[in-house]
């Protein structure tokens, strides 16, 4: 904060502003580092564009974006950090109101391929190898497991584990639960 109001004491011209990782950042830190960086042009409040949830937004900053903060108020938790918009048609097409599935990492399950939302029952259903999710339209997509029927999430399809039919796999679980379930038979 003092930063930011000690360059806008010296005429410094802020047009972009990395915030994300910056801990203990509230919706009052947030109002007044806008109102400092608009400088009265009511352009530069109003100019939130739609960030897209992927798997590398977390890992890294995307700096081709031009929105002048990086970080918004989460309107399900409030809490200032990353604030994901839905790339699901139905969900873009609620203009009248905030759309619900708008929000951070923490407040809206996202798919790891489309960015979409994920509801509690397709998060049920489309279970994964990995830790990640994926909503059932892209899980449906993706080559499953021949064993457990779970597919991998691209970004750890390295962990498959190739069988001697072409095209089919078995994922790294089945394989650990396999070996120990040998080891257990050759020791009785």
């Amino acid at each position: 904060m003092k930063i930011v109001q000690l360059l806008h004491e010296h005429k410094g011209n802020i047009n972009r502003l990395r915030l994300n990782g910056i801990s203990r950042m509230s919706k009052h830190h947030l109002d007044i580092i806008m109102s400092l960086m608009s400088n009265g042009n009511p352009q530069v409040e109003e100019a939130r564009s739609e960030l897209f949830y992927n798997h590398r937004a977390r890992e890294v900053l995307n700096t081709n974006d031009e929105r002048p903060i990086d970080v918004d108020a989460c309107p399900l938790c409030t809490n200032v950090r990353l604030v994901f918009d839905c790339t699901r048609d139905d969900c873009m097409k609620v203009k009248d109101s905030f759309p619900r599935c708008r929000g951070c990492y923490f407040c809206v399950t996202r798919c790891e391929k489309c960015g979409g939302c994920i509801s509690s029952e397709d998060r049920a259903e489309a279970d994964l190898v990995c830790s990640d999710f994926m909503c059932l339209d892209c899980w449906l997509t993706l080559p499953k497991c021949s064993t457990c029927n779970r597919p991998y999430c691209e970004r750890h399809e390295n962990l498959m584990v190739p069988l001697s039919m072409p095209g089919q796999f078995s994922c790294h679980r089945c394989m650990e639960l396999g070996m120990s379930l040998e080891s257990q038979e050759d020791g009785y």
